[in-house]
């Protein structure tokens, strides 16, 4: 087991994220021109201590919670929403990785508690699974894999075996793969999110042993996993879709408060073409008050499910679903209140060189992620608050 050097509060670590933002923002720039985090960003992120925010602290983490992930998560994307985008993924990643066979775990933190682990949710469809002896075969490729570039290991789903009738797989697993078994494709040009680097990767003929997967439909039906043996605490007790998004709801959230600092602040010392002052006009008083008070509205919602999170009550279908409507909602919310306020700052929002455009590509792109579909997430959310019944093909790893 590792010992950590100096055990972060919740405050301290909070406070390390604010002095850690000032150090990225002037790097705000290059992470466009990498089309990944640059590697000083990453090197901050360990050494302050903050890459272990939700690793268990027999592995030498802090064991901090969601509540700490979100706030040190804000901090960083209101200075780049890139780096925010990045940092939230390698602490949930730590936090998943809690969820396996302890063998797996010490194959990953007993030479490196700093270890950057990424992640690919999005197998292609020609990809093959197959069960071989002692483990499972892997070829294809996997996509929107954010912070690749420094991933040591890479989490990715697979279905095994699928039945080329209708489609139905054996076993949905994720699954791990050391740095050396893949592949990475540089994909990853984009107009939005560039420093997140989600490039795709590819797998050839890679053998994954069986310690090394976790079962995804106990995962997201009921938050089991191998690993809960040794990690019994609260934090690794909750169905997989339950609780991620708490993490990318967090970086859009941060990055979105930043562009309203950004917005707000620009505002103040603005001249018109005719010489006014912006902030003196009415309908520019009104929007601070409306932008702001959708971001407050965002942030208490994403409060209100961290609060859920932490009360240890069953976390049936319909909570399940109410949880991951509130994520949508809270992404919905950011979006619309970075786009009120690129309408309302005038012609100059289109040049390269007016820092909000960025936050604006950022946040629309990060807003459309997945986890995020407010279409797929509102129709199931009320479905079920209307009493109609849901596909249970639909909910196995919701």
């Amino acid at each position: 087991m590792n010992q950590v050097t100096e055990q972060l509060s919740n405050e301290e670590a909070i406070e390390q994220a604010r002095n850690l933002a000032s150090k990225i923002k002037p790097r705000f720039k290059l992470t466009e021109e990498l089309s990944r985090q640059p590697e000083e960003t990453i090197q901050d992120f360990i050494e302050s201590g903050l890459v272990r925010v939700m690793t268990p602290k027999q592995w030498g983490g802090h064991e901090l919670g969601f509540h700490t992930l979100s706030k040190t998560t804000m901090e960083i994307a209101k200075a780049d929403p890139s780096a925010g985008w990045c940092y939230t993924l390698l602490l949930i990643h730590s936090w998943m990785l809690g969820y396996f066979l302890e063998e797996v775990q010490r194959e990953v933190w007993e030479k490196n508690p700093d270890a950057s682990i990424a992640s690919s949710f999005n197998p292609f469809p020609m990809n093959k699974v197959i069960s071989v002896e002692g483990g499972y075969q892997l070829n294809g490729e996997w996509g929107y894999s954010s912070g690749i570039d420094h991933g040591e290991w890479v989490m990715v789903m697979g279905f095994v075996d699928v039945d080329p009738a209708d489609g139905i797989p054996n076993e949905i697993l994720m699954l791990m793969v050391p740095k050396e078994d893949f592949e990475i494709q540089k994909t990853w040009k984009t107009v939005a999110t560039r420093g997140t680097g989600s490039n795709n990767i590819t797998l050839k003929n890679v053998y994954v042993p069986k310690h090394r997967v976790l079962d995804m439909i106990a995962w997201c039906q009921k938050g089991e996993g191998p690993g809960r043996k040794t990690n019994k605490s609260l934090l690794y007790s909750h169905p997989l879709f339950a609780a991620m998004p708490v993490s990318l709801s967090s970086a859009l959230l941060g990055a979105s408060q930043g562009a309203y600092e950004l917005w707000r602040d620009t505002m103040k010392n603005k001249v018109s073409a005719k010489n006014a002052k912006v902030a003196d006009y009415t309908h520019q008083q009104i929007r601070v008050a409306e932008v702001s008070a959708m971001l407050a509205a965002a942030e208490a919602l994403l409060e209100k499910t961290i609060t859920r999170l932490g009360t240890g009550e069953p976390i049936d279908t319909h909570e399940k679903l109410r949880l991951r409507r509130n994520y949508g909602f809270i992404a919905k919310m950011c979006n619309q209140a970075v786009k009120l306020m690129v309408d309302y700052s005038g012609a100059g929002i289109i040049y390269e060189a007016n820092p909000l455009q960025r936050y604006w590509r950022d946040v629309q792109g990060s807003s459309m992620h997945y986890a995020f579909n407010m279409d797929m997430l509102g129709e199931m959310f009320g479905k079920m608050e209307l009493g109609i019944t849901l596909d249970p093909k639909s909910i196995l790893i919701l």
